[in-house]
């Protein structure tokens, strides 16, 4: 669900990328569909993703959509809303995260719709009996940590953020747990070790994404090409129990960055 593009001050762009999601024992479980849409002061970012074939049958058909909008700053891409949106055959989810940069706190609103279905053995019909329960949750909570990027601002900012050090915690909202941080590292890799770790030959650079505090042990490795396009995202063989995971990008196109930019920012002239 990662791609990086280069701020232009003044210039409306936006761009959709399709990516297909391989686990080394099963291949295609999924696709992915990134959208990144900006003008000089503000920025979009979605990734809609589904479960295919036999992923599909054992998350009951999950598909998810996740968007953040915000603002730019000094270069810098800063959230103000991420949302995320979890739907399967049984549940269907909704966290907004509301980000107040002055207060430096940062709300969920989160709303749960669940189906359950239970079932027992009723002794006077000596036979099974089922019962379907719907339950939903709204909670309002604030989190106990702040931060200016969630998961998806925090790929925009990557170019930049690796410049900073070798190494830079963060924690993005939406990925990092229990304000756990996670951590970026550029990586130093010839043309033979890229080769052996990605598919595309288009990588010429790499960037470690982790939550570990070893630096010689990783999560993934996101291989970008020579225009600074996410080209190709690798996991670490025991990252999944069940195998390594491996996300590749299959296609690329312009789209109308002023409709999108309208679809988020409905009060905004562009």
């Amino acid at each position: 669900m990662m791609l990086f593009v280069t701020a232009i001050a003044g210039a409306q762009k936006a761009t959709v990328t399709q990516y297909e999601v391989d686990l080394s024992l099963f291949g295609k479980v999924g696709t992915a569909t990134i959208t990144i849409a900006e003008d000089a002061a503000r920025y979009v970012m979605t990734v809609e993703d589904r479960a295919t074939g036999m992923a599909a049958k054992i998350s009951g058909h999950e598909r998810d959509l996740f968007v953040s909008r915000g603002h730019k700053f000094e270069g810098r891409y800063i959230s103000d809303v991420f949302e995320e949106r979890q739907k399967n055959d049984t549940t269907s989810e909704t966290n907004v995260f509301v980000f107040d940069h002055d207060a430096k706190t940062i709300t969920r609103y989160q709303d749960k719709n669940e189906t359950v279905t239970e079932t027992s053995f009723d002794v006077f019909s000596m036979g099974i009996t089922t019962k379907t329960e719907h339950k939903r949750k709204n909670e309002k909570k604030t989190l106990d940590y702040y931060s200016e990027y969630d998961a998806l601002s925090v790929v925009l900012n990557i170019p930049r953020l690796v410049k900073l050090a070798p190494r830079v915690g963060i924690l993005p909202v939406g990925l990092s747990k229990k304000g756990r941080k996670m951590y970026l590292s550029r990586v130093r890799m010839d043309q033979e070790a890229i080769a052996d770790t990605f598919d595309s030959p288009r990588v010429v650079h790499v960037v470690q994404l982790d939550s570990i505090e070893k630096e010689d042990e990783y999560g993934v490795l996101i291989g970008y090409n020579a225009e600074g396009g996410i080209e190709e995202v690798v996991t670490k063989k025991t990252y999944f129990l069940i195998g390594y995971g491996r996300i590749v990008k299959t296609g690329e196109r312009k789209a109308d960055a002023a409709a999108i930019m309208h679809r988020y920012f409905p009060d905004k002239k562009e």
